[in-house]
């Protein structure tokens, strides 16, 4: 399988790269009232809308940070667009490097990966976009 590893804050974080179209450069976006507190806002992504979602507040996080890129992902119904500081790599891993956590649905992260000596969150997108 492949991930895409990324940073956020002080944390590693990785995401199947089956669930990411794309990774864009920061976008300025469109606020929604009556939004969730973590809809950063709406995206012009080359003629599709596309819904912004800040991950340090969806993960209860502090959220005084630098983003840098947005990854896209193709959500169930909807394209969704992911705040990260900075993508680092994208690495192929066996499934099995993955080490199975208890799923804390609060915060999506299913598993740990130890790369290069750096423990890497696993997240599930679809748990945390629910």
């Amino acid at each position: 399988m492949q991930i895409i590893v990324f940073t956020l804050g002080e944390k590693y974080y990785a995401v199947n790269s089956e669930k990411v179209e794309e990774i864009s450069k920061m976008i300025d976006s469109t606020f929604v009232p009556n939004a969730p507190a973590w809809i950063q806002g709406l995206i012009n992504l080359r003629g599709n809308v596309v819904s912004l979602v800040n991950l340090s507040k969806l993960l209860q996080q502090e959220d005084d940070q630098c983003y840098n890129n947005i990854i896209i992902t193709n959500g169930q119904e909807e394209k969704i667009g992911i705040m990260v500081n900075e993508v680092k790599e994208v690495l192929k891993i066996e499934e099995e490097e993955i080490e199975k956590v208890s799923v804390d649905t609060m915060n999506g992260v299913t598993g740990i990966i130890q790369i290069d000596g750096q423990l890497v969150n696993y997240i599930d997108l679809d748990l945390i976009i629910q």
